[in-house]
């Protein structure tokens, strides 16, 4: 996948955006699969272990990493962003990214993303998302108002991208395809609630 080369070929900062169950987490297994032979991968809130890949619970941990692309599930479970004591650990780790020479990939649901984890943020992935859910001013809500699409992606409320879709902001926007792996889809053998 060319993109995935694209985005991952400096130490740098993505954020994936989506509302609940809209295929992140497939999003991510596929960057993943294309990338564990290739750098040491380092992962925070998988459903599936994977194979060649190393798994953190911690910031302290986090801090260690070198040379590495981290991926951080549902990042505000290890980023405590509603204490002030932590925010300013979170903002310091951010600034190390690159001096560690590290790419760190954060997923996160549109009202994650506040300001000043936005501005640290140099390429967004966008799925189907809520624009209602973005917060005001922030970069991630800036980007996605600043899309101009002649293809109806974009509606008036939110981001009509199929769940083998993704938006991806890195200078430029560019609409890719993300191949569906049922290996690793946790859900595909949920019981159905109602029975009709």
């Amino acid at each position: 996948m060319n993109w995935i080369k694209e985005i991952l070929n400096k130490p740098s900062i993505i954020g994936i955006i989506a509302n609940i169950n809209e295929g992140k987490s497939n999003l991510l297994y596929n960057i993943v699969d294309n990338i564990r032979d290739k750098s040491k991968v380092y992962t925070f809130g998988l459903r599936c272990e994977i194979k060649g890949t190393y798994i953190f619970n911690s910031i302290e941990e986090l801090e260690n990493i070198n040379n590495s692309v981290i991926i951080i599930d549902e990042f505000r479970t290890l980023f405590d962003l509603d204490n002030r004591h932590k925010v300013r650990q979170i903002e310091e780790i951010l600034r190390y990214i690159h001096h560690n020479n590290n790419i760190l990939i954060i997923v996160g649901l549109p009202e994650n993303y506040k300001k000043f984890i936005g501005a640290k943020i140099n390429t967004f992935i966008y799925k189907k998302c809520s624009f209602g859910d973005f917060i005001r001013g922030s970069n991630a809500k800036k980007i996605i108002d600043n899309f101009k699409d002649t293809t109806n992606l974009k509606g008036t409320t939110q981001l009509n991208l199929n769940k083998d879709e993704a938006l991806i902001y890195n200078n430029f926007y560019k609409v890719v395809k993300i191949n569906y792996l049922e290996k690793y889809d946790t859900k595909k053998n949920n019981e159905k609630i109602i029975k009709w």
